[in-house]
């Protein structure tokens, strides 16, 4: 099922971009919201992190650079374990866990990397 978007050897090749990583996740069953910082704004993004984290239903995935964030290699997908509203930080569960464990970063510096 994770080929119903692209191939799986056009995925280890290319990689995926937003659109075909949102396909595959609708193609898994997941209710899929998915919006770009060109059609959204800081403070829409702060408030969808803060009532993702609190939600037990949601979950909230970014597409980022991780040059953005001081880190090597670029384009990226991460899951988000949590939000820290006080600090504005944010919680990244990063998939390549080998790289780079779970971390937190400035919710502005996320934003700026998701650009």
């Amino acid at each position: 099922m994770l080929n119903c978007c692209v191939s799986l050897d056009e995925i280890a090749k290319s990689g995926l971009t937003f659109d075909e990583w949102t396909c595959i996740a609708r193609c898994q069953g997941i209710t899929v919201d998915a919006c770009r910082t060109s059609n959204s704004s800081f403070e829409r993004f702060s408030e969808t992190m803060a009532a993702a984290c609190a939600s037990d239903r949601s979950v909230l995935c970014v597409s980022y650079s991780r040059r953005e964030l001081g880190q090597s290699g670029d384009g990226h997908f991460s899951p988000i374990g949590g939000y820290d509203a006080a600090s504005e930080m944010v919680l990244i569960l990063d998939v390549a866990r080998f790289k780079y464990p779970p971390h937190w970063a400035p919710l502005h510096d996320v934003w700026n990397a998701m650009c």
